[in-house]
């Protein structure tokens, strides 16, 4: 299904969430990786939350979540309740806390990569066949605000 116009910027986010999760995913699976490239990507990683990913966890949880969980549906609501458990675990391994190991990145790279993959294949479909037009184009305008 084409995406829908409303969800693009949300959609757009995900782009660069793949190259990461690759990066990640191929670091920490690479045994001759050296320390400081895992580094690097872990680098990269937080500076990606810190620039897109909390902001964007923050557009679907309050804008999209919130309007698919009024819509009463218990199969919309487990959808909804995978995105709320997968952005706290992403949240926790981003988070300061968290070791920067070869385990977590690996951990992080797979998490990100198989989140916005059910992002674009299951919620963003759904979104777009369930929510009305007013619902998509608050947030877009939420996404438009959070990118200027």
């Amino acid at each position: 299904m084409k995406r829908a116009a409303a969800l693009k910027a949300l959609s757009m986010d995900h782009h660069y969430g793949l190259v990461l999760a690759r990066k990640a995913k191929m670091a920490a699976s690479g045994e001759k990786t050296q320390n400081s490239e895992k580094q690097q990507i872990w680098t990269e990683l937080l500076a990606h939350a810190k620039s897109v990913l909390i902001s964007h966890f923050v557009i679907e949880e309050s804008y999209l979540a919130a309007a698919l969980k009024a819509l009463n549906d218990p199969n919309v609501d487990q959808l909804v309740d995978q995105l709320y458990a997968e952005h706290e675990t992403l949240r926790q391994l981003l988070s300061p806390n968290t070791v920067r190991d070869t385990a977590n990145l690996k951990m992080l790279g797979e998490l990100l990569e198989q989140h916005i993959r059910f992002e674009e294949r299951e919620l963003f479909e759904i979104a777009q066949m369930k929510l009305d037009d007013q619902t998509l184009q608050t947030i877009a305008a939420a996404c438009s605000t959070k990118h200027n």
